[in-house]
C-alpha cells in the first residue's frame, strides 16, 4: 500500500509516490507506463485515478514534498532509503491522472452510476 501525495499544478493534477524502483517495476514502467490508484473507506465509498506514469529523474529535488504531508500520507523517506535518494532503489514515480472516478457506496447500492471526470 502507497500513499501517492497530490498538489494542483499550473498543468493539473500531480501524484508523488515514495517507492523502490526494483527491476520488475522499472520493466513494468516501460512496458506500460499507466497507473491506477483506488482509494478505499470503512463505508465503501470509492474514488479511483487513472495515470499516466513517469520515473522523476530527479527525486532528491521532491524528496521534501514527502516530509511535508502529515502521516499516513507524509513520512521522511531517509527512514526507509538508508543514504537518501543515493540508495539505488530510490525513487519517485510522479502520476499524472487523465481520468478520475468516484462513488458512495449507498449511492451505487441503489444503481446510480459513480461520476466520472476526464481531465
Amino acid at each position: 500500500m502507497v500513499h501517492p501525495v497530490w498538489e494542483h499544478t499550473p498543468d493539473g493534477l500531480l501524484g508523488r509516490i515514495c517507492t523502490r524502483a526494483t527491476a520488475v517495476k522499472r520493466a513494468h514502467i516501460a512496458h506500460s507506463p499507466y497507473a491506477s490508484v483506488s482509494y478505499w473507506d470503512a463505508a465503501h465509498d470509492v474514488a479511483v485515478a487513472e495515470c499516466a506514469a513517469a520515473w522523476d529523474p530527479h527525486p532528491e529535488r521532491t524528496w521534501p514534498v514527502f516530509r511535508a504531508h502529515p502521516a499516513p500520507v507524509g513520512f521522511d523517506p531517509d527512514t526507509v532509503f538508508e543514504g537518501g535518494t543515493t540508495h539505488p532503489e530510490a525513487a519517485v514515480l510522479v502520476l499524472r491522472p487523465w481520468r478520475l472516478r468516484w462513488a458512495r457506496a449507498a449511492d451505487l447500492a441503489t444503481g446510480r452510476a459513480p461520476v466520472v471526470v476526464t481531465l
